[in-house]
């Protein structure tokens, strides 16, 4: 009893901590080296099983890279059929079907397949499973099809309708062309007339492209001004002058940040910078009629994935007080009977408390901090590394689902923008991989000898 008490509090106490920091850790690991922790207090080097800790480390590099790769193919066929066509909306609703089945043939599979007692699926053979997941994707298709493709087609065209435009004139042949605001043409206009401004305010001389750094937003289109006299954010650096200043954005979510050096003679110098186009940036933000089309199939992969996670979950933290419950009432842990259903909801709402009182930090770190996500690239992260867990689970490899998750939103950011994804919190998160297993080991460890040379 010792032992499990020991084991869920040094369990607790790093999520906790991890959760503060903003890092996504897996939990299943947090328990893993906590129960290591405490045998090696109670039983010494001889009660660990050191060939599946070594399966357990294997999983840091196997989870990220398999999920990286499923999810770096799904979205590179989204983006190359749907998101790069002049017109992404007819791929993206004869798409649309075909992606309803798969993410609900796979879940139903991965939740028939695993056999849960409670719900009978154990009775079911193998095939019977297939059949019923394939019966279950064909029918959602259908419903798709002819019911949800033409709703969100008439959406699509009353946004369309309702979007903003612009009219502008050839001078030349003076023909009139109707730009909307959410064409990539109207933006590329609005960034050069807003250079044109900035030309206006220092000079002819100025007006080059200059690099312009991302201010940790999702796009930028603003162009920074260097050498305002007067700028109250000049700073001293090595008998120069660094400059910073921040210009409003015709975008009202962007900003962004550029850095230049001026000598002595006031000549500008630029800085080593990241140069962050136009094209770039629309890379990270869909369309409106895009996102109408992914974002509620974002939900449904996200609503699964945290099916599979939460149960997951709940059934690695509750280990220790199931057995706390078998000794109790059988006085053996090694028991047949099935765990009690309140034990398993007392897990359900510890974990849905969890979220709702820490949760936005890591959700902040996943969702916007390591790479921005958009419905269509959220959509790709979320499927593709449900499969991988399926996959991988059922095939033996150790994987885990928060390292998974990690994977796809890395590689799905690499994809979608070269420079969009923050490696300094990438790395910062493996670190913390790679110290949760000794570290609630310690913690458990520490509590367990303190039960066994203190208190017992």
């Amino acid at each position: 009893m010792a032992g499990s008490i020991s084991a869920m509090c040094g369990s607790a106490v790093w999520q906790l901590a991890a959760s503060f920091l903003k890092l996504p850790i897996s939990g299943t690991h947090c328990i893993v080296g906590a129960t290591i922790g405490f045998s090696m207090v109670a039983r010494g080097p001889q009660g660990v099983k050191w060939m599946e800790l070594l399966r357990i480390v294997s999983s840091w590099f196997l989870s990220p890279v398999l999920s990286g790769i499923m999810s770096g193919f799904l979205f590179y066929f989204v983006r190359k059929f749907i998101l790069n066509k002049a017109d992404p909306v007819p791929n993206g609703l004869r798409a649309l079907p075909v992606f309803y089945a798969i993410t609900m043939g796979i879940n139903l599979f991965s939740i028939m397949f695993t056999g849960a007692p409670l719900l009978g699926f154990d009775r079911v053979p193998w095939w019977g499973t297939l059949c019923i997941s394939l019966g279950c994707a064909f029918v959602t298709a259908l419903v798709v099809w002819f019911l949800v493709c033409p709703r969100l087609k008439k959406k699509i065209k009353r946004l369309n309708g309702t979007v903003g435009s612009m009219v502008i004139t050839d001078p030349h042949s003076g023909r009139s062309h109707t730009i909307h605001k959410d064409s990539g043409l109207y933006k590329d206009l609005l960034h050069k007339l807003h250079m044109a401004k900035v030309g206006d305010c220092i000079g002819d001389s100025d007006t080059e492209e200059r690099p312009i750094r991302r201010n940790n937003s999702y796009t930028s289109y603003t162009m920074a001004i260097y050498g305002i006299q007067g700028d109250p954010k000049y700073k001293d650096l090595d008998g120069g002058l660094q400059r910073r200043s921040r210009v409003d954005s015709y975008s009202s979510y962007s900003s962004a940040v550029t850095s230049g050096s001026t000598v002595q003679d006031g000549s500008v110098t630029q800085e080593a910078g990241r140069d962050l186009t136009v094209e770039e940036d629309e890379l990270e933000v869909d369309q409106p009629a895009v996102s109408l089309l992914f974002q509620f199939l974002q939900i449904l992969t996200a609503c699964f994935g945290s099916f599979a996670h939460g149960g997951n979950d709940v059934s690695n933290a509750i280990g220790p007080l199931v057995a706390l419950w078998l000794l109790y009432e059988s006085g053996s842990v090694v028991s047949n009977s099935p765990t009690p259903i309140w034990l398993l909801l007392y897990g359900g709402v510890g974990i849905c408390t969890g979220l709702w009182v820490w949760g936005r930090r890591v959700i902040q770190t996943m969702g916007k901090d390591l790479t921005p996500i958009t419905p269509s690239s959220g959509f790709s992260i979320e499927l593709a590394s449900a499969i991988t867990v399926v996959v991988a689970s059922n095939i033996g490899l150790p994987v885990s689902t928060t390292h998974c998750k990690v994977g796809s939103v890395v590689a799905v950011g690499w994809l979608r923008s070269r420079k969009s994804v923050d490696w300094h919190l990438f790395r910062n998160i493996f670190i913390a991989w790679f110290v949760t297993v000794p570290i609630s080991g310690l913690i458990s460890a520490a509590i367990m000898a303190l039960f066994t040379h203190v208190i017992l």
